[in-house]
């Protein structure tokens, strides 16, 4: 028995002294990190509801665009267009230096369609207008309409460069504009006294005999809005009764009482010289402050007679210039 013992013992130490299995270098299921998901690729295109209420599918990340208007806005949103109407690219003095390149592609209301097609837009982007007009050119290339008329400069901008998927380059846009508005006035405060009245003056235009006097839409916008330098009391009633979009008319013998700001800035079209050397060589003109205490400031009608967010950017820097001279 006491070797029956002796025996069993030794069996129960062997057992015991067994070493575990070595643990498998594959991890079990429950401990494998999860698998990382899949990367969603984003559509070439999508729709967008134009300003018509149209559907329309167009390139998400567009590469090839036309305009018959707005190449102020898209270059603001930093897109260089393939082509653009003529008007655009000979009447715009803020976008001259940004043009090299940019196709000619005909009349705003009647393009050239044959150059369009050679083209190959993938993206065309044009005013409200003429249906029939607008779906003859969504045969060339997916075509939007943004809204033009009744719309202000910086929301027509926001508009373009969402068709463009550059919104956030448009923000950007504005708030360095914003930023250069709020320098210009400060630095303008030491050469223009507190209370200073400007006015803004177009002679000659769409007709003969034209005389007109603007608030703080196109010529007067860079003064009124972003420098917010004070209109008279008198142009600042009649301007805010509204209806005013082509500036309010007036006779010559209205300029004494529409004309009578301390310092006025003056487009003067020459398509009617007879009736510019009329207003300029009257006894009306030359009696008004401005004239007698030389600050009347001539600017050129291709760059303060337009209306755009680029236009208002080259105006700032002009008005800058003229203003801060002794």
């Amino acid at each position: 028995m006491p070797v029956a013992l002796v025996t069993l013992m030794t069996l129960l130490s062997a057992c015991s002294g067994t070493q575990p299995a070595a643990p498998s270098a594959q991890p079990s299921a429950s401990t494998a990190p999860p698998a990382a998901p899949a990367a969603k690729e984003e559509a070439a295109t999508r729709l967008y509801k134009d300003t018509l209420g149209r559907e329309v599918s167009i390139p998400t990340h567009p590469k090839r665009v036309m305009t018959t208007q707005y190449l102020p806005q898209m270059l603001a949103a930093g897109i260089r267009p393939i082509g653009a109407s003529t008007h655009l690219l000979k009447n715009f003095a803020s976008v001259r230096d940004k043009i090299q390149g940019i196709e000619d592609i005909g009349a705003s209301n009647n393009p050239n369609l044959e150059k369009m097609l050679e083209l190959k837009p993938d993206l065309i982007i044009v005013p409200e207008g003429k249906l029939e007009d607008i779906e003859k050119l969504n045969k060339i290339a997916p075509t939007v309409a943004v809204k033009w008329e009744g719309s202000e400069p910086f929301k027509q901008l926001r508009d373009v460069a969402e068709v463009l998927g550059q919104k956030e380059q448009a923000e950007q846009w504005i708030q360095e504009y914003n930023k250069k508005g709020e320098e210009a006035r400060q630095k303008l405060a030491s050469f223009v006294k507190p209370g200073e009245t400007f006015g803004a003056v177009v002679i000659g235009g769409f007709k003969k005999g034209q005389l007109r006097v603007y608030g703080n839409g196109n010529v007067g916008y860079t003064l009124f809005e972003t420098l917010k330098f004070p209109m008279t009391d008198v142009v600042k009633k009649e301007w805010d009764k509204g209806g005013n979009e082509l500036g309010m008319n007036i006779s010559l013998e209205k300029l004494p009482e529409f004309a009578s700001a301390d310092r006025l800035f003056v487009v003067r079209f020459d398509n009617d010289p007879e009736f510019l050397k009329e207003v300029e060589s009257s006894r009306l003109w030359n009696n008004l402050p401005a004239v007698k205490n030389n600050k009347v400031y001539v600017v050129a009608a291709d760059l303060w007679f337009t209306y755009d967010v680029l236009s208002f950017d080259a105006q700032l820097s002009d008005a800058i210039q003229l203003l801060s001279k002794p």
